[in-house]
């Protein structure tokens, strides 16, 4: 089962807008930033994404340097180890209806 604190910070990660998008296509592989774009809603957007998502430890990219850059369109994103552990958490209904099944209407 998942810890009550693991769902809330699971909860301000989704909150954000195309989080579960940009998580679903760097499921499947490494994407760059320009192959993101269309998922996440467009350069500065998926860009404030990717940094959210780095800084709680689920993305990291192959460049080098500070989470405040600006990234290039051909810079590599990936899951981190932490991220592909997330990914398979969510995967599971259980996990959504605890996130958000008061939300829903769930018992």
């Amino acid at each position: 089962m998942i810890s009550v604190s693991e769902l809330d910070r699971l909860r301000e990660v989704l909150s954000h807008p195309h989080v579960v998008e940009l998580l679903d296509a760097l499921s499947r592989r490494p994407r760059t930033v320009a192959e993101l774009n269309d998922i996440g809603g467009g350069y500065r957007s998926v860009v404030r994404r990717l940094r959210m998502l780095a800084a709680h430890g689920l993305v990291a990219s192959d460049g080098a340097g500070s989470l405040d850059q600006r990234y290039p369109m051909t810079e590599t994103f990936a899951l981190t180890g932490h991220g592909l552990r997330t990914v398979a958490v969510l995967s599971h209904q259980d996990t959504w209806d605890a996130l958000f099944g008061d939300a829903l209407g769930a018992e």
